[in-house]
């Protein structure tokens, strides 16, 4: 037990039993430097015993290396790559040096962290410990934080020491957090009693310590090898203070002594093979570090020099003058100038950066020939740190844009969109040719979009058509598809109209560029939205040998736009089919932002085919792996369809909740369509309790918007049909008739049966002298769809005005009907609605019942969707991105809340039939 850290201790503890009892968890242990987040760490690994170890440390100097902390933690079970998903096993080998690289998404290397702990646990509890975090690469933090957001049953604990300031901590949540504090004064007392010093050096020390345990317990031994107190007048923080006092000490010694500690601390804790010769290079050995060793500022580890704590070698690094750093740097950049490996080429250039060297066309064109080997030689972060650092000795001029631009086109394909912004803003600093300012500006737009600024990537588009015209016709064409894209994510109809139509009159005269698909597309979804709908599908049709193939590429991601037509075409079924292979496909490639993108498509698909459980789960996965990619846009829609299938099966708190988060993070990423949606989704939950004032409200909001937008109503933002069905009920006759004029307009752009049976459904409810024959024009349009929700919200409204007409032998037919019909999709709220008019219309009092599934979590029901599609546990895992473990784990959730269900077969036949219903 650590001297005055006996609850910290407890706790890390407690952890480390909980993962011999296989629950996962994970704790970020944060504090100032010296604060003993490392005594801590080791004191969890003396007490991990049967616990496999993991350990990596963050590194200053390495921290823009990609995945090198991974590298380090992984060492030690490499063997077991072998036992994990074969595209997660390529990725995450090419990120670890450890053979040829693969240019994915960088989260395949993420999911293969999660698989690779899932395989190193199958032997029994593990223990990943990671300090510094605040100086480890991002992609390798980025992979620990995804692989612990997803650790469940494994028996796996992880442990990160971070700073305070930083931004580590931020990354990993939301982990739980330890903040450790200065001991108290009876522990700092007990720590220095020992000490030979004097009481008015001890009150001195205890004052100047804070209780920060370095500070106690290395001053003492600093000042009695003579060194000096870092007396200013004020207090220093503690890390500025132990550095400025070791770096008295190392003062001291003689210059050989610091020049050797110098280059071991430009070389990092990982020192190259050759070392010695480094050394030997500038007339030392490892004998002129023994004073040093000696003094208690390195100790030998493994063989080899390391100091004592970072803050020695910060204090050797940044106490060192700028010529004296220069001229390190310059010496280990020479040892590493003829290497070939990519990493090593990094780590020269960064020395060479170091060095203070000057611009060098030479330097840059060998760094940017490495960082163009390709996909086949490199991962998508590495490439961009080379090209990065190719632009940074690449004179000024248009090449410097041009390698910049490379960089960032690297960066945003390995999913770090932030630092695309950054490389893109320099690279327009140095563009001066029109095209690569084009090209630039382009990039950054699109990258806007994925941050979820769709109004600023939409403006900045615009100014740059004009330009783009007399550059390249066909690159206008493509940045107004872009225009297109974004006013449709915004919601503004008109807008997007206005582009894709000049967009396709440029592209008219290009038949076969890579623009025509994308542009064609999305006119296609323009003119179903808003436009000429039957134009629309037949475009549509024409386009859909192209779309049988999935397309992940971005800023189009083909397959998702096309999803969108067929369900703006009512063609369900279709886009069910198309999105079903695209989502497949991006779990196969582990392409997770793109995927976020399809899965929320998808889950409104399914929400009007009857699947609320499948909407459900995949809309919160969505919602998931966009917050993982930083796609903020995605987490805004799949809020608001998750809080659509929510109200739906009647879970209240779960919708409100959804439904706000949707609406405030759609108003602070300029998303107006989403909000609406979320809007659209309370008034669903209103009009299901029965509460219709409260529905108009939420359902006007979206009309307004639609009106503004130039939207009517449409399967992906609806709302005339619920907004008239509320104002019936309220007896606002002709609101309710204003209403339904919107929804017959669309009904009457082609092929819409499930906005036609809405329609004669409303009208039905506001001509009760006609509504036989409307409802039954209503279920002839519902006849060959699936659509069970509309199909049962006829059934119902037929019983209901039966009932009022006192025809109670018939009310109850078509009420048992409609009861029958929200019971299997799980409509809660409804189903109860309909049960009481069925007692009113003289039928037995019926009690509702949950759906069968209506249990379970949407992990579980992700579980069991995938489960039922015939998969594997292991299959399961990989798609899901889980570790086989806890599929098992929530598979036997599964079983204990489904009655009846205590075998796969069985699970597959209650998925099947609810699928079905």
């Amino acid at each position: 037990m650590l001297l005055g850290r006996t609850a910290e201790c407890a706790r890390i503890a407690d952890l480390i039993d909980e993962a011999r009892t296989g629950r996962s968890t994970a704790l970020v242990i944060r504090g100032e430097a010296g604060i003993g987040k490392s005594s801590l760490l080791r004191y969890a690994e003396s007490v991990a015993g049967d616990l496999t170890v993991l350990r990596t440390h963050g590194i200053e100097t390495e921290s823009q290396l990609p995945y090198v902390g991974l590298a380090d933690l992984f060492r030690p079970v490499t063997d077991l790559l072998d036992r994990i998903p074969g595209r997660q096993a390529a990725a995450l080998t090419g990120a670890l040096a450890l053979g040829p690289a693969v240019a994915q998404d960088r989260f395949a290397v993420a999911a293969g962290t999660l698989s690779l702990l899932g395989a190193v646990s199958e032997s029994g509890p593990v223990l990943v410990v990671v300090d510094d975090a605040q100086w480890l690469d991002p992609y390798s933090l980025d992979s620990l934080a995804f692989a612990t957001r997803r650790l469940g049953r494994e028996g796996v604990v992880a442990l990160f020491a971070t700073r305070d300031t930083d931004e580590a901590a931020s990354r990993l949540a939301p982990v739980e957090t330890l903040t450790l504090r200065g001991l108290d004064t009876d522990a700092a007392r007990a720590l220095v009693a020992d000490e030979p010093l004097s009481p008015h050096d001890i009150t001195w020390l205890l004052s100047e310590a804070r209780g920060n345990p370095l500070a106690l317990v290395e001053l003492p031994s600093l000042l009695a090898r003579g060194g000096h107190r870092p007396d200013t007048g004020a207090p220093l923080p503690i890390g500025e203070m132990l550095a400025r006092t070791f770096h008295s000490a190392i003062a001291r010694l003689p210059a050989e002594a610091q020049d050797a500690m110098l280059l071991l601390a430009v070389l990092g804790p990982r020192p190259l093979a050759g070392t010695e010769r480094v050394l030997r290079d500038q007339g030392l050995t490892y004998a002129s570090l023994e004073p040093a060793e000696r003094a208690g500022l390195v100790t030998v580890e493994e063989g080899a020099y390391v100091f004592r704590h970072p803050l020695v070698r910060s204090g050797v690094y940044h106490g060192a003058s700028a010529v004296r750093r220069w001229r390190a740097h310059r010496a280990v950049a020479r040892a590493l100038r003829d290497a070939q490996a990519p990493t090593a080429l990094e780590r020269y250039a960064w020395h060479l950066a170091e060095s203070g060297a000057d611009p060098d066309e030479q330097v840059a064109a060998a760094l940017e020939r490495a960082a163009s080997a390709g996909p086949a030689s490199l991962t998508f972060p590495l490439a961009a740190r080379l090209y990065a650092h190719a632009a940074r000795f690449t004179p000024e001029g248009e090449h410097k844009a041009g390698r910049l631009l490379s960089a960032a086109r690297a960066a945003q394909a390995a999913g770090s969109q932030d630092e695309a912004a950054e490389l893109l803003d320099r690279a327009l600093g140095h563009a001066t040719r029109p095209r690569t300012r084009l090209d630039v500006r382009q990039l950054l737009c699109y990258v806007d979009i994925q941050r979820g600024r769709p109004a600023r990537a939409s403006e900045e588009l615009r100014a740059a058509v004009d330009e783009a015209r007399s550059v390249d016709p066909a690159l206008a064409a493509v940045m107004l598809g872009g225009v297109t894209l974004t006013e449709l994510a915004i919601g503004d109809l008109t807008a997007a109209r206005a582009a894709s139509d000049e967009s396709m009159r440029i592209v008219e005269a290009f038949t076969d560029a890579p623009a025509v698909l994308p542009v064609r597309l999305l006119h296609a979804l323009v003119q179903l939205l808003g436009g000429d709908a039957e134009d629309g599908r037949a475009l549509l049709h024409e386009l859909e040998k192209p779309l049988a193939e999935p397309d992940l590429s971005f800023p189009y991601p083909v397959s998702g736009v096309g999803g969108l037509c067929y369900l703006a075409a009512e063609e369900l079924d279709e886009g069910h089919a198309l999105l079903d292979r695209a989502v497949h496909a991006a779990r196969a490639a582990s392409t997770v932002g793109v995927l976020a993108h399809l899965l929320g498509t998808l889950s409104v698909i399914e929400f009007w085919r009857g699947q609320w459980t499948s909407a459900l789960a995949h809309a919160d996965e969505s919602a998931r792996l966009g917050e993982d990619t930083g796609r903020v846009i995605e987490v805004c829609r799949a809020l608001a369809a998750q809080a659509k299938a929510e109200a739906a099966l009647n879970r209240e708190t779960d919708c409100r909740r959804h439904g706000a988060q949707a609406a405030a993070l759609a108003a602070t990423a300029d998303l107006p369509m989403d909000a609406a949606r979320a809007h659209g989704a309370l008034g669903l939950l209103e009009l299901g309790l029965g509460r219709h004032e409260e529905a108009a409200r939420h359902l006007e909001n979206v009309r307004d918007f639609s009106v503004a937008n130039g939207r009517g109503d449409g399967l992906y933002l609806s709302w005339a049909a619920d907004l008239a069905d509320a104002y019936a009920h309220l007896h606002r006759t002709d609101e309710a008739y204003d209403a339904l004029r919107v929804l017959e307009h669309e009904a009457g752009r082609g092929h819409r049966p499930i906005a036609a049976a809405a329609a004669a459904r409303c009208r039905a409810m506001l001509e009760p002298g006609d509504a036989e024959r409307h409802l039954d024009r209503a279920l002839l349009h519902l006849g060959g769809v699936v659509a069970p929700f509309e199909r049962g919200r006829t059934e119902f409204t037929r019983g209901e005005l039966l009932r009022r007409q006192g025809r109670r032998g018939e009310a109850r037919r078509w009420l048992r009907r409609g009861l029958a019909t929200f019971e299997r999709l799980g409509a809660a709220g409804w189903a109860a609605r309909a049960a009481a008019e069925l007692h009113a219309a003289g039928g037995d009092q019926v009690r509702t019942g949950p759906a069968p599934l209506d249990g379970l979590t949407p992990q579980e029901l992700r579980v069991a969707l995938a489960v039922g599609r015939g998969v594997t546990n292991h299959e399961a895992a990989e798609q899901l991105f889980l570790s086989v473990k806890t599929v098992e784990f929530h598979l036997g959730n599964i079983y204990r809340k489904l009655d009846g269900v205590h075998r796969r077969a069985q699970l597959v036949r209650l998925l099947s039939h609810a699928s079905e219903a």
